[in-house]
């Protein structure tokens, strides 16, 4: 007989930021134990609880199927600093796996909505701008809207139907987030079965290939890349073979191995790139790192526009970014149309690694738990306790 009790209500928020879609958390309505937030997060996104379900369509959850709207950001405050501590988690529709491992930077301009809601916004955003600490990597990001609150600026991205509140987001000293040098092999190229590679680690470490030296034009749509297993084989090779000599490091610090980087469902990125076919400067099918991103994420936006401020990379030989007033922008075609980069940068040192997006809370309230674990259900008795203490 199935077991009896209330559920559990998580407080969040449903939002949109960029291309992406997830929910925010606050960490006062959550567990400290990890294990314990990742079922929430499960429950919440709508992911096997455990191992994995090919047929899964999270109907009992909020995720839609696919990488970029499985995604939950969990916020904590230090009032000291007058910053937002942020947590990224990815998840994937067809297993229980939570990635810690990278940060997301379209779902990061949610967050500054989210404050907005609040009643720290005054203590956090007096000027309309954010300060967060990213613990995925260690990393500070900087969010912007115009100060015109309590109304909005909008903007409108290519991939979102209609004009939604402009927060512009720049990701400071971003090199370096998961491995230990902008170009962690130490070269500018390397070459795996004789295809030229550059990795680069710029908010997110990616490999960037030639679409050409892969056998492909670089404008094919997400199924044909997907289906293509001859090219998929070859992608994966890379990936594992340039991952260990880029040394890239999980959450806890570890440096991935063979197994891990087969596995992963967040890094490295990889960017298959060709010359512009319309205004854009180079075009981009961006793996996430196995599924067809329908736009390109901020992150690796950034990434592939620093690549092409450096002579000699796989992205430079296709466009060279001028630097003009210590400035380099890049326009990136992809599947839902052209977005800009900004890259601000002196030698090799990057300062900052910048895009616009907009953002949406799409709805905020409660999440209802049915079937909690019962270390869960014990543990949220306190949580809820003492979250409604605080308020």
């Amino acid at each position: 007989m199935k077991k009896l009790s209330f559920p559990i209500r998580i407080p969040l928020y449903y939002v949109r930021g960029g291309t992406s879609t997830g929910i925010v958390l606050l960490q006062k309505h959550l567990p400290e134990k990890k294990e314990l937030k990742e079922e929430i997060i499960r429950h919440i996104m709508g992911v096997p609880l455990e191992g994995k379900n090919e047929n899964n369509k999270q109907l009992q959850g909020l995720g839609r199927e696919t990488t970029t709207s499985n995604k939950a950001f969990i916020i904590d405050i230090d009032y000291q600093a007058k910053k937002v501590i942020s947590t990224f988690a990815q998840l994937e529709k067809e297993s229980s796996t939570v990635s810690w491992e990278v940060n997301c930077g379209n779902m990061t301009s949610s967050i500054p909505l989210v404050i907005r809601d609040l009643p720290e916004e005054k203590l956090l955003m007096p000027d309309g701008k954010l300060s967060i600490y990213n613990t995925n990597t260690n990393k500070n990001i900087v969010c912007t809207m115009p100060n015109v609150s309590p109304k909005y600026q909008l903007a409108h991205i290519p991939g979102v139907v209609g004009d939604f509140p402009e927060i512009n987001v720049s990701f400071a000293d971003p090199a370096c987030s998961k491995t230990k040098a902008l170009f962690p092999t130490g070269n500018l190229i390397d070459k795996v079965n004789g295809i030229p590679v550059t990795c680069i680690d710029v908010a997110v470490p990616m490999i960037i290939i030639n679409a050409e030296s892969l056998g492909i034009s670089g404008y094919e749509n997400p199924n044909e890349i997907k289906n293509n297993q001859v090219l998929q084989e070859k992608i994966m090779q890379i990936r594992v073979e340039m991952g260990i000599k880029m040394g890239i490091r999980q959450k806890n610090g570890t440096v991935m191995n063979e197994k891990d980087l087969a596995e992963s469902i967040t890094q490295p990125k990889v960017a298959i790139v060709a010359p512009p076919l319309s205004k854009g400067d180079i075009t981009i099918r961006y793996l996430t790192p196995k599924n067809v991103h329908l736009s390109v994420a901020v992150s690796g936006g950034c990434c592939l526009a620093a690549a092409c401020c450096f002579p000699g990379t796989v992205a430079s030989h296709l466009y060279y970014a001028n630097r003009v007033n210590g400035h380099s922008t890049v326009r990136i075609e992809h599947l839902s149309g052209i977005s800009k980069f900004s890259i601000t940068h002196d030698g090799d040192y990057i300062k900052y690694a910048s895009a616009q997006r907009n953002a949406q809370i799409l709805m905020k309230g409660e999440f209802f738990i049915y079937n909690p674990s019962d270390e869960l259900e014990e543990i949220m008795r306190v949580v809820s306790i003492t979250s409604s203490r605080m308020v």
